[in-house]
């Protein structure tokens, strides 16, 4: 029977090494979760250290940090950062098919010939078809699904890898299906509580400029014929129309310029960290963004790590997908302190970022062994707390963007009535 050598901590934290007999590196772990020891590497003692990210090196230096931070978002395809080729929609409704399929006896090379011929979308179905076309060569599926990394995210590579290790390829797909599924519920829902605001925005910023380009000018006409002395904010409302009217080639050259200049500093790594730390501290909407980040945390880490992923993996692995720079380096910080043997709370603490709630259970679950539970439990509050947390920013932006706007229209009518009246007044005398 095989010996597998393994690296785990106790429910104390206290970090261990040994061997442990089992017939496959799937058991040799459930072996020991049993024994109330959390693995964070294990390798066949055959074999050198197959793990590059089960090694000890010493703690994070700044320049790792910093590398995490600027990595250039481009290199990150599907890995979380850069945008995804392949819905989430699409992709829970490819693993719900692909482990019903499996768990029916379906072979899985029939599977992927199955569903590439079903998938929507152009690109999942190429890549199933180089799939399948790597099975045939001989490759493992976790292998084959590495190798189209814009298609499917680290999180896929490492189930598959761990299902097909222990033999619960279906259990595991199933559990991916209701990760996506659910990560695609909350974005719809972020999605969705956008659209009305932005939609009142858009109107009010109509509204606002057809009475500046197109109100404005009858009435200045008619005051400049008449010679009325206008008041200050008069003059003000007028400046405003002239300058837009006449240079509003340079005005709109002027938005197409800084939205592409934002743009290009947002694909580079600096830019794309110092865009998301800004997004994090925005008032509401950076409430919205960090709960989404850290329920995403949760939700992958407690689906790895439920699946018998070791956990330097598995955090390498959410590292990569959580979607915020900020997080990604207190989740590096994490795992230097996970390989020397500490327990993952304090660097999450020290980012600033992480609920104290989230690090409590986090706590309790490194100390009971059931950390994949808690993290679940996270995972389940804070997408509650990001529905309640919609619901009142969409309450709260209604009358705020209406009492702008009012405020916005209101002065330009006053600017307009403040010259009538005194033109009415000089009649009467």
């Amino acid at each position: 029977m095989p010996v597998y050598r393994y690296r785990a901590k106790t429910s104390q934290g206290r970090t261990m090494e040994g061997t442990v007999e089992a017939p496959d590196q799937r058991e040799a772990a459930r072996t020991l979760r049993g024994r109330g020891l959390y693995v964070t590497s294990i390798a066949d003692s055959r074999e050198a250290a197959v793990n590059v990210l089960a090694r000890p090196p010493a703690r994070a230096s700044r320049a790792r940090l910093a590398a995490v931070a600027m990595e250039d978002p481009a290199r990150r395809q599907g890995l979380g950062f850069a945008r995804p080729r392949v819905s989430l929609k699409d992709l829970a409704l490819f693993c719900r098919q692909f482990a019903t399929m499996i768990n029916a006896g379906v072979a899985i090379l029939t599977t992927l010939n199955i569903l590439a011929r079903q998938a929507a979308s152009r690109r999942l179905r190429t890549a199933l078809n180089e799939v399948a076309l790597s099975i045939e060569r001989g490759q493992s599926l976790s292998d084959s699904f590495r190798a189209r990394p814009d298609v499917f995210p680290p999180l896929i590579v490492n189930m598959s890898a761990a299902g097909e290790a222990g033999g619960i390829l279906e259990e595991c797909f199933d559990r991916l299906a209701d990760h996506f599924e659910k990560e695609h519920a909350v974005t719809q829902k972020v999605r969705s509580a956008m659209v009305y605001p932005t939609v009142v925005s858009l109107v009010a910023i109509g509204v606002v400029t057809f009475m500046v380009v197109f109100v404005l000018p009858n009435f200045i006409s008619i005051f400049a014929q008449i010679g009325a002395e206008l008041p200050g904010p008069t003059r003000v409302v007028m400046a405003i129309s002239d300058f837009i009217r006449g240079y509003w080639y340079a005005l709109l050259a002027a938005i197409v310029v800084l939205v592409i200049g934002l743009r290009v500093y947002a694909s580079t790594g600096r830019g794309a960290y110092m865009v998301d730390s800004f997004l994090l501290h925005l008032p509401a909407f950076g409430d919205v963004l960090l709960k989404r980040a850290v329920s995403r945390f949760a939700r992958t880490l407690g689906t790895l790590l439920r699946s018998g992923v070791p956990l330097l993996v598995s955090m390498a692995v959410v590292r990569r997908t959580v979607g915020s720079r900020p997080l990604a380096v207190a989740i590096l910080a994490a795992e230097d302190e996970i390989r020397a043997g500490h327990g993952i709370v304090e660097p999450l603490r020290a980012s600033g970022l992480f609920p104290q709630m989230v690090l409590e259970m986090v706590t309790v679950g490194e100390e009971t062994g059931a950390i994949d539970a808690m993290l679940s439990k996270v995972a389940d509050f804070y997408d509650k707390e990001i529905d309640v947390t919609l619901e009142r920013l969409a309450n709260m932006i209604e009358p705020v963007v209406m009492l702008f706007v009012g405020a916005i229209v209101g002065f330009i009518l006053v600017s307009l009535i403040m010259p009538m009246f005194d033109m009415y007044s000089q009649l009467d005398l």
